[in-house]
């Protein structure tokens, strides 16, 4: 698994995931997830189109991060969920929850623009 962090602009951060997320490697998710939702971050894209597994801990890791932005009334945003993972989030029930987006552009449009 790799998990890479990028300041797309200022105060908008992408969390890319590559590989599975489960009970072994959703702690290394959660250590460069809740880093982000600092006082200067603004949005949070966790960047999922290359993660063709996750199991409940990943799932719960996610659900932490979105009660870590909503206490700091930040967007989060989960991008290019593949069809396996997603219909984790449907069955669940979490698929309303997030915002969902097809891919880390559209979560980016508008952003950093007057």
């Amino acid at each position: 698994m790799n998990v890479e962090v990028a300041e797309k602009r200022p105060g908008v951060f992408v969390l890319a995931i590559e590989g599975e997320v489960d009970m072994s490697t959703s702690p290394e998710v959660r250590g460069a997830l809740l880093p982000l939702f600092r006082k200067d971050a603004s949005h949070v894209i966790v960047d999922l189109s290359e993660v063709p597994y996750m199991d409940s801990s990943g799932i719960a890791t996610l659900v932490e991060g979105l009660q870590q932005a909503r206490k700091g009334n930040l967007r989060f945003t989960l991008a290019g969920t593949r069809p396996s993972v997603e219909a984790v989030f449907e069955l669940a029930y979490l698929k309303t929850v997030f915002e969902m987006l097809p891919g880390v552009d559209e979560a980016l449009e508008g952003e950093g623009k007057a």
